[in-house]
């Protein structure tokens, strides 16, 4: 089979999140104990011939309904499976909440406590005659910037000084990490994607038990609103980071599957997506907001 027909375009998974406030506060992002829900999606996750996927976390691969595009009705029913309903408003109760991770895939809250709720988490499932492996090689994030009006003196991710009642130019996507998670040669591998320092931007990367007690951006506007610094702040690790994808290999395709999975080759990968609460630019200010993703996967 050629190279086209071997290819797999997770298109544009163009996940549109519509992340909605559920309360007003002053406060930095990681300060709230409110949360955001996803209202709505416009996804679309394709595979040309040759390659076939699901969206499941069930343990049959026989049963799982295998397409070569998932539409974003598809993707909302598994995330409805998944996270449920609230009733009365008929919205997906999924939410976004502060969390961090130091390898895209164990997450925490701010103050260390280990969490498995706050991120978006999507299990896919893929199968083929001959794709023995899979590669990420494009991703993009975006969403509108706006302006936001400070409540309070502090020092943003730029270095500049912002008093109460200015504003500047803030993104809803410029906190958000996206990891992958395969397997290559029977181990977990994880690559773990943010935006690069651009416009109102600055990447975070990686982060080793790292004092960020004096950091601008969202930890000088918690600090300067709370008058103390947030716990946890003395010593923060996040997850390595890439700022760019080209081609990169996320999953080794496991062989001899046809009984198990209708198919010769099969395999799984894991996308989460969070809000990092340590990041610079993790201002409340980001609810309320639209983010486009998109994915591409090749074998």
């Amino acid at each position: 089979m050629n190279n086209i027909a071997r290819k797999l375009v997770l298109s544009a998974l163009a996940v549109v999140l519509m992340v909605v406030a559920l309360g007003t506060t002053t406060f930095a992002w990681f300060t709230l104990t409110n949360t955001a829900v996803v209202s709505s999606f416009n996804a679309e996750i394709i595979a040309d011939s040759g390659i076939e996927i699901a969206l499941s976390d069930g343990t049959d691969p026989l049963v799982y309904n295998w397409k070569t595009t998932l539409t974003s009705t598809d993707v909302y029913n598994y995330m409805i499976t998944k996270y449920g309903v609230i009733t009365e408003t008929g919205l997906n109760a999924f939410r976004f909440n502060n969390v961090s991770s130091v390898n895209g895939r164990v997450f925490t809250n701010l103050n260390g406590a280990g969490t498995t709720s706050g991120y978006l988490e999507l299990k896919i499932h893929f199968r083929s005659q001959d794709a023995t492996a899979i590669n990420w090689t494009n991703v993009t994030l975006t969403s509108t910037p706006f302006s936001w009006l400070s409540g309070a003196t502090f020092t943003n991710e730029h270095g500049d000084s912002i008093v109460p009642g200015a504003s500047f130019d803030v993104n809803a996507v410029d906190a958000i990490r996206i990891s992958v998670t395969g397997s290559i040669g029977g181990s977990p591998a994880t690559t773990v994607y943010e935006n690069p320092t651009l416009d109102t931007n600055i990447a975070l990367g990686e982060q080793v038990a790292q004092d960020l007690t004096l950091a601008n951006g969202a930890v000088s506007y918690y600090t300067s609103v709370s008058t103390v610094a947030p716990n946890g702040v003395a010593s923060v690790t996040v997850a390595p980071t890439v700022t760019s994808i080209v081609s990169t290999k996320i999953l080794d395709m496991v062989s001899g599957q046809l009984s198990y999975a209708g198919m010769e080759l099969y395999g799984t990968a894991t996308i989460r997506v969070w809000f990092e609460g340590w990041d610079a630019n993790a201002y409340n200010s980001l609810l309320a907001k639209i983010i486009n993703m998109s994915f591409r996967f090749e074998a």
